[in-house]
C-alpha cells in the first residue's frame, strides 16, 4: 500500500510537521508514505497553456496511490490559493470515476477513441482505469488564529478532493497553532492527534469505499462530518457534501435531521455522483448552436476596456 502526503504550507511548518507526524505513523503501519510539497508544483490558469504545469504529474502520483494526507494552513478562512489552483488543474471529468467508468464501458462496446473523450471525458486523453482504485484520505486543517471560525472554509475545500475519486475520508482534524515556523511542535496533543489520523488512514488503504470507517469527530453532517451548514426556509444542507436534511430548534438549540433518503445527495456518495454525470451529459446535449452564440456575444466582445499588467 502506497500512502501520498500533500503539504500546503511553508517547508518545516506547522502543517508540514502534522503531515510527517500522519505519514510517519502510517509508516509504522507498514505502508510506504511520500510527500509533495505545494510549494514545488508549478501551476497556471485554466485560460493558460500546459506547458510548464505540474497538476498532471502530481495527479499521476495521486493516482499510482492508494490513498492521500492533505495538510494546509489557513489562509483568509480557507485553504492557499495554489491548492485551490491545483484542484481545478488536476481534478475534473478525467479523475471522477462515474465518467472514467462509464467512458471505458463504452471501449469495451466499441466506440471509438474521439467519442469517448469527446463524449464522455470531455478531454484529448484515454479513461485511466486507475481512477477507479479505492482510496482512503485524511485531511489536516491547521489555523493561526485560536478563533474557529477563522478556520471555518479550510476542511471544507479539502474535500474537493476526495469526491471526485469516491475516495472515503478515514479522519480529519482542525487544530489552531502557536505563533512561528513550526510551531506546533510544541503542542504535543496535536502531535499525537496528527500521529492517529495517519493511524487510522494508513490501516484501511484498500478497503472498498462503504467499508472505510470514518475515525474523527462525529460533526453535524453524518456524510462529510464537518459543521457547515446552509438554511432554505426550513430545509438544511451540508454547505460541504450538499446533504440535505431538516432543520428545527430544541430547548433553544438548532439542529439538524438528516434523513438516509437526504444523504443520498452527498457528493461522497457514489449515487449522486452518477446523477451529476447525468445531469452534465444532459446540460451538453442541450448546448446553443456555435453560430447563434457567437452571434449574440458579439455585441459583448468590445463593450469594456481590458486593463493588462505590463509584460517585458
Amino acid at each position: 500500500m502506497r500512502l501520498l502526503g500533500l503539504a500546503c504550507g511553508q517547508e518545516d511548518g506547522s502543517a508540514e510537521v502534522l503531515l510527517k507526524a500522519a505519514l510517519t505513523a502510517a509508516a509504522r503501519e507498514g505502508t510506504a508514505v511520500e510527500m509533495v510539497r505545494l510549494t514545488d508544483l508549478s501551476l497556471v490558469t485554466a485560460a493558460t497553456a500546459d506547458t510548464g504545469d505540474d497538476a498532471a504529474w502530481f495527479c499521476d502520483r495521486l493516482l499510482d496511490a492508494d490513498g492521500v494526507i492533505v495538510s494546509s494552513p489557513t489562509y483568509t478562512r480557507s485553504a492557499p490559493g495554489a491548492l485551490k489552483l491545483l484542484i481545478d488543474r488536476a481534478f475534473g471529468p478525467r479523475t471522477d470515476v462515474v465518467f472514467v467508468r462509464e467512458a471505458l464501458a463504452r471501449r469495451e462496446d466499441g466506440r471509438t477513441e474521439q467519442q469517448e473523450t469527446r463524449g464522455i471525458l470531455g478531454l484529448h486523453t484515454a479513461p485511466d482505469p486507475r481512477v477507479l482504485k479505492p482510496r482512503v484520505a485524511g485531511f489536516i486543517a491547521v489555523g493561526g488564529c485560536p478563533s474557529p471560525h477563522w478556520r471555518t472554509l479550510t476542511l471544507p475545500t479539502l474535500h474537493a478532493l476526495a469526491f471526485p475519486l469516491h475516495m472515503a475520508v478515514a479522519d480529519q482534524m482542525e487544530v489552531p497553532t502557536p505563533g512561528g515556523l513550526g510551531g506546533i511542535v510544541t503542542d504535543p496533543a496535536a502531535v499525537l492527534r496528527a500521529e492517529r489520523l495517519g493511524g487510522a488512514v494508513a490501516r484501511q488503504l484498500g478497503l472498498p469505499h462503504d467499508e472505510v470507517r470514518f475515525l474523527g469527530e462525529p460533526g453535524t453532517c453524518p456524510m462529510c462530518h464537518l459543521d457547515l451548514i446552509v438554511l432554505r426556509g426550513d430545509r438544511a444542507e451540508c454547505g460541504t457534501c450538499g446533504a440535505a436534511g431538516r432543520f428545527f430548534v430544541e430547548d433553544g438549540d438548532v439542529r439538524v435531521d438528516f434523513s438516509p433518503s437526504g444523504t443520498a445527495s452527498s457528493v461522497h456518495t457514489l449515487t449522486e455522483l452518477e446523477e451529476h454525470h447525468r445531469e452534465l451529459l444532459s446540460a451538453a446535449s442541450l448546448e446553443p448552436d456555435p453560430q447563434e452564440i457567437d452571434k449574440h456575444a458579439a455585441a459583448f466582445r468590445d463593450s469594456v476596456p481590458v486593463l493588462r499588467p505590463p509584460r517585458p
